[in-house]
């Protein structure tokens, strides 16, 4: 994990040590500003999983702090980029992140998984509808013993559906519950 945020810390022109800290994020907020892609797997990077429209309207600083960014890259190593592999396709991530001040603002649930960097909600067009990417996904999950905390058909009758999945739970537990809502 010290690798992963030294090799970020490099990337973002910060002293790469290790720690995660106000340097670390005060120039992560300025490699974004000027556009600088920061990879955490070879399809994921931290852009995508710290991007908000929401939180640039209303000026909300969506930087997470060390425990964020480790639950953040854990994350993606161990199960977003494994469910991007098993897609075979491109997902897009609607939402990564979130502080619990741009979760309250979008009504996010009050002890949300994305508040600790342990979900994302994302679509996988170019493989199927949500409904197949979820099958798809629990199945070979199960298959390849891929543990997970929860991969969430959410709203599969709007033409905005995404899939809800999240690594672990607030207690660290990965309870592998798949299901719908809406």
């Amino acid at each position: 994990m010290k690798e992963c945020i030294k090799s970020i810390q490099a990337q973002i022109g910060t002293t790469p040590d290790g720690v995660w800290g106000n340097q670390s994020i005060h120039a992560l907020r300025v490699a974004l500003s000027k556009g600088v892609v920061i990879p955490i797997t070879k399809n994921i990077t931290l852009n995508e999983l710290l991007a908000s429209q929401t939180a640039t309207r209303h000026n909300i600083d969506n930087m997470p702090n060390a425990q964020v960014l480790a639950n953040l890259i854990e994350s993606a190593v161990k199960l977003w980029q494994p469910a991007r592999d098993i897609l075979g396709q491109p997902i897009i991530i609607t939402s990564g992140y979130r502080c619990p001040t741009l979760n309250r603002k979008i009504g996010g649930a009050k002890s949300s998984a994305h508040m600790f960097g342990r979900a994302i909600d994302f679509s996988c067009p170019a493989f199927g509808n949500t409904r197949a990417v979820v099958k798809h996904l629990a199945n070979e999950f199960k298959k390849r013993g891929i543990k997970f905390d929860q991969c969430i058909l959410e709203y599969p009758q709007s033409p905005n559906s995404w899939v809800h999945l999240g690594y672990k739970h607030a207690d660290d537990s990965q309870r592998g519950q798949v299901f719908r809502i809406g």
